[in-house]
């Protein structure tokens, strides 16, 4: 069991089939390619001027000093239009933080009963025990009402409801893995998880993120915070659950569609979204008028799950894969081209992922390791960047590239040579591959003319006629036999003569006896009947 602390809001202003043919063709062109790459590599090569070695940090505003002025995120993010489409209407957000107070007028009837883990949580949720009001924050960037306050203050999809789950004051992974799954049985179909420890995750955790995913539920979780003395290798971890597979980690942008530099980063980044100078509701006893400015990936967690739930609402027939699915394909690249570990997929654009043709995916890309890094299936290189203790060793960002397609930021064997050295190797390598494949592709069609030719002398020797025995000669010609009908001879008539038969003897005919004995009845005798 380790401690799981919530990244902390700091106040504005700090950082933290084919055919032969065809084949023939495509083969010849390659191998000639191959080959003419080869020979003009060492002239190119030459020619080429070696790039200086720069590091790829995007430009991006100071810390905590946004150019669009208060709630810049609903701009660059065009809450406006995109709140026409769709404002989260039927959707749960489940909240796991220290709690969510329910007197907030920005969250007055947002909020369904919840639960409480820990002795020293709310039972229902209702209460936020967090010194930060941090729960209440995230939960007003989620659904906050439009009224009840000024109108710049608002939620990403006010026509959600949230479901706080309160781990108290302090919270540890044990009580985390709990919350998830309170929260998936309590109906939720997205949780946000604006906590995280530098430690690697935790075997209940990560046993409660599969949990959330067998259930279509979504997990998002921010990628941590980065203070001004921490060691420059805590930069380059991204904390527990948000690095677990399937998590939807988020991390900060500003208003310059830059890295926010007081965001960790890592390979298992996946969106970034606005991070500082946000203003959100807080509980009274925090600020006198119930609102506060803070930054943090905290916020972009929340306002990331705000543009799930528009999603969520707006296509309800998708999985959470496909959901998800939405959001990175149609994120802002910001970085390298393709997936980098600072933005990401980019940053989310939430007008795009509610109108855009998105193909329909079957599982979640969240679930295989990442393999876009600039030059796709290249993966980032070994850093020196120290590892989380007992993990394996972390890996640093991926070379970033200019728009030719080279890699400035490394200064390795290829900037070191020139000629017909190792920069020879990529040509020489496509040549030899080309000729391993002309020889596998001789041997297969000539393997393949070989059955064929079998096969055919095969059928034909089938159709000749067997020659051991003489052929049965033919008694009737060729075509069909003709009619010839047989004559009717009817049989000769022979008459039968009559001869009657006898007559019969007559029965002879023999009167019966007379009767002797009959004595008449005497008088008044009663006849009786028989």
């Amino acid at each position: 069991m380790q401690q799981v602390t919530r990244l902390p809001r700091s106040p504005s202003g700090t950082a933290g089939k084919r055919q032969g043919p065809l084949l023939a063709s495509i083969l010849l062109t390659a191998l000639l390619w191959g080959s003419l790459t080869w020979a003009a590599a060492p002239a190119a090569q030459a020619a080429t001027p070696t790039p200086t070695t720069t590091p790829h940090r995007p430009a991006s505003g100071s810390a905590g000093s946004p150019a669009g002025g208060p709630q810049w995120y609903q701009s660059a993010l065009d809450l406006d239009r995109v709140q026409r489409i769709s404002q989260g209407a039927g959707i749960l957000v489940a909240v796991i933080d220290g709690g969510v107070d329910a007197t907030s007028p920005k969250l007055r009837g947002q909020l369904v009963r919840g639960a409480g883990v820990g002795p020293d949580a709310a039972v229902d949720g209702w209460r936020d025990d967090d010194p930060d009001g941090h729960g209440t924050a995230m939960a007003g960037l989620v659904v906050g009402r439009v009224d009840g306050g000024p109108a710049q203050v608002r939620g990403v999809a006010p026509a959600a409801r949230v479901l706080p789950i309160s781990t108290g004051a302090e919270a540890d992974s044990a009580e985390v893995a709990i919350a998830v799954h309170l929260a998936v049985d309590l109906g939720a179909t997205i949780i946000n998880l604006s906590l995280g420890s530098a430690d690697d995750p935790t075997s209940d955790e990560r046993e409660a993120v599969r949990y959330a995913l067998a259930h279509d539920v979504i997990v998002v979780a921010s990628a941590g915070n980065v203070e001004p003395d921490d060691p420059p290798g805590d930069a380059a971890i991204i904390n527990s659950p948000a690095s677990i597979p399937g998590v939807v980690a988020v991390t900060g942008s500003t208003a310059r569609g830059g890295f926010w530099d007081g965001s960790a980063h890592g390979p298992q980044a996946v969106v970034a979204a606005p991070a500082p100078g946000i203003r959100a509701p807080v509980p009274t006893s925090i600020s006198a008028d119930g609102l506060d400015t803070g930054s943090g990936t905290s916020n972009s967690a929340a306002i990331v799950s705000g543009v799930l739930a528009l999603l969520r609402s707006a296509f309800p027939e998708l999985t959470a894969a496909n959901v998800i699915e939405r959001l990175i394909r149609t994120a802002r690249d910001a970085g390298p081209p393709g997936r980098d570990i600072e933005f990401g997929f980019g940053i989310i654009d939430p007008l795009a992922a509610l109108t855009a043709a998105v193909p329909p995916v079957r599982t979640s890309a969240l679930l295989a390791p990442p393999t876009r890094w600039g030059v796709p299936s290249e993966p980032p290189a070994a850093d020196a960047s120290p590892a989380r203790p007992g993990s394996q060793p972390a890996t640093a960002d991926p070379p970033a590239l200019d728009p030719a397609g080279t890699n400035p930021g490394t200064a390795g064997p290829t900037a070191a040579t020139s000629g017909g050295g190792l920069d020879a190797i990529p040509s020489l390598l496509v040549w030899t591959l080309g000729m391993a494949f002309a020889g596998w592709l001789g041997g297969v069609l000539g393997l393949g003319a070989h059955l064929a030719h079998q096969a055919h002398q095969t059928h034909q020797t089938r159709r000749r006629p067997r020659t051991d025995q003489p052929p049965v000669p033919l008694t009737e010609p060729y075509g069909p036999t003709p009619y010839r009908p047989t004559p009717y001879r009817p049989a000769p008539y022979r008459p039968t003569p009559y001869r009657p038969a006898p007559y019969p003897e007559p029965y002879p005919v023999q009167a019966p006896p007379a009767d002797t004995s009959w004595v008449p009845a005497s008088p008044g005798a009663q006849p009786r009947h028989f």
